[in-house]
């Protein structure tokens, strides 16, 4: 109901931030994710297997060891063993390629074969 201006400069933004999130996300061995068309988060897939077969636990150790904090799929409704989690890319690039690269290094020391 009030003032839309701020629109014009924000969406160009977001949009940079989704497609950076989509692309890196993708990057990363065992993850896969879709771009996101009207939200400001994702919510990639994890394509390998987990302990006790829960994004929970993914998550938990995600920010235990790197500081990133994500929320777990399960915590959205979906069935345990889908393996979900949801990121939001409201924050600069900058976080946001660091945020990457710390999950990359993650899922790197921890679930790469």
């Amino acid at each position: 109901n009030g003032p839309q201006d701020h629109l014009k400069e924000l969406v160009p933004k977001l949009q940079k931030r989704r497609d950076l999130t989509y692309k890196r996300l993708n990057e990363i061995e065992g993850l896969s994710c879709v771009k996101p068309k009207g939200a400001f988060y994702a919510y990639p897939r994890i394509n390998f297997p987990l302990p006790n077969d829960s994004d929970r636990e993914f998550v938990i150790s995600l920010v235990k060891e790197t500081g990133v904090l994500c929320v777990y799929g399960e915590g959205f409704g979906q069935k345990k063993g889908t393996h979900h989690f949801r990121i939001v890319f409201l924050p600069p690039e900058e976080i946001l390629s660091e945020a990457f690269d710390k999950i990359e290094g993650f899922v790197r020391k921890n679930y790469s074969k």
